[in-house]
């Protein structure tokens, strides 16, 4: 998979460097061809599914995350089984290679259907000001009011996923599928707060930006290798053409704020910068993936370009509402910065991006879920706030978790070991003690 990369451990990463170092220090190294864009990370995690083009035969999915790739106008199914309590999240995230420029009708669109062929829920993208980024499509199956009887019903149902096409080229795009399902809550569920309507993006007056000196971070090449970032000024450098990811811990009650800015750029000759029409895109998705808009490019002038993202507070009720359905999960909330490739020319050394982040509202007791909602990836923890800010991926919590969980492991079989030494030594002690002359047995 050339245009599509998997994250690796540590050691893999070490390696990289340093054979990077090696070529930076290799003569002729200074001619070589500029960074560059890092393409998308599908996570280790992910397992190997082939969507086919029969109901019949779909692969089934399970909770967690899926990889596949689909050709221009191919459409591909996958099965999923669903109880009649818990609500099931899909996204579909379609990957173009880095720097290349799809056609503004090229895209991709998810819908979830019942085996009878009843619509669900659908979603789809497009590649908007032909600049390559990825593409992300949330279908949901909400068990509550406002759904209809049969989607609610218990049993199977198909994702159906089609690759729309739109230009010349013909490569096939890597396919990230997320599966989150959430188990349903005990009690009656709260109705939706009169006024909440009004409390989106475009109704809301937007907070100062936070201040401060910036702290450097490196974003990720995927979602589930967003860094981890909290309130404040951060900074980053951009291959022109990456789409980089951070995570940002948002909890019941509380509303994220994201700003992206990129500085104005001045030539050295004095004559006027050129314009770049998409330079700049900002976009924020929920802990299933879901973008809470479809945002579109900014453009850069010399003197700069920004984006933001003001969104609703987070409240479980939220998903009865039509404006505010996708803020209706508490966790780990993703800011996705896109700077298309033509921002080479006004900065041929790479973009600088300043990132700020504001959480507003106090964390408010979330719904009492008859289930492991934090297992699900729901809700935020004290572990969750004391990442933030640490730089840390979703999938190096993970990995830790899981050397842990060896090492108490090693632990456990050390002991083991020592306790059944120590018993053959006193054993062994005993038996020269009983035999003639007092000496142990060679």
């Amino acid at each position: 998979m050339g245009d599509v990369t998997r994250r690796r451990g540590g050691a893999r990463a070490v390696c990289a460097a340093v054979a990077l170092l090696t070529l930076a220090a290799a003569p002729g190294a200074s001619a070589a061809r500029p960074p560059q864009p890092r393409p998308y990370a599908l996570s280790d995690e992910a397992a190997e599914v082939r969507g086919t083009a029969e109901e019949t035969d779909a692969p089934a999915l399970r909770p967690g995350l899926a990889a596949d790739r689909i050709r221009p106008g191919e459409e591909k199914f996958y099965a999923v089984t669903l109880d009649a309590a818990s609500s099931a999240h899909l996204a579909v995230t379609a990957v173009p290679e880095p720097g290349s420029r799809p056609a503004p009708t090229d895209g991709v669109q998810a819908e979830l259907r019942t085996v009878s062929g009843l619509l669900c829920d659908m979603d789809q993208a497009s590649a908007a000001g032909q600049a390559a980024y990825p593409l992300t499509v949330a279908t949901s199956r909400i068990v509550g009011p406002g759904t209809t009887r049969q989607c609610r019903a218990e049993g199977r149902y198909l994702l159906h996923v089609t690759r729309r096409e739109g230009g010349a080229r013909s490569d096939a795009w890597p396919v990230e599928v997320s599966y989150l399902k959430e188990p349903p809550v005990r009690g009656r569920v709260p109705a939706p707060r009169p006024g909440a309507e009004e409390q989106t993006d475009q109704n809301n007056a937007r907070p100062s930006p936070p201040t401060g000196r910036p702290r450097t971070v490196h974003g990720g090449a995927g979602f589930d290798d967003a860094e981890a970032v909290r309130d404040g000024v951060w900074r980053d450098r951009f291959v022109p053409g990456e789409t980089r990811y951070y995570r940002v811990p948002v909890d019941w009650g509380q509303r994220l704020y994201a700003d992206a800015e990129v500085p104005g750029a001045a030539r050295k000759d004095g004559s006027p910068p050129p314009l770049v029409a998409a330079g700049l895109r900002l976009n924020v998705h929920n802990p299933a993936r879901a973008p809470l808009d479809r945002e579109q490019f900014r453009a850069w002038t010399g003197n700069g370009s920004r984006a933001d993202r003001y969104s609703n507070p987070v409240r479980y009720e939220n998903r009865s509402m039509d404006a505010a359905s996708r803020t209706h999960l508490a966790g780990w909330y993703y800011v996705a910065v896109t700077v298309t490739a033509p921002m080479a020319e006004p900065f041929p050394g790479g973009v600088p991006v300043t990132l700020r982040i504001d959480v507003r509202g106090r964390a408010r007791k979330g719904p009492a879920y008859a289930g492991d909602a934090r297992a699900a990836g729901i809700g935020v923890a004290e572990d969750d706030r004391k990442a933030a800010g640490t730089g840390r991926t979703a999938g190096q919590v993970r990995a830790d978790a899981r050397l842990r969980t060896l090492g108490w492991t090693g632990i456990g079989v050390g002991s083991a070991l020592l306790l059944g030494l120590a018993g053959w030594f006193l054993a062994a002690r005993r038996r020269s003690a009983a035999a003639p002359g007092g000496r142990a047995p060679r």
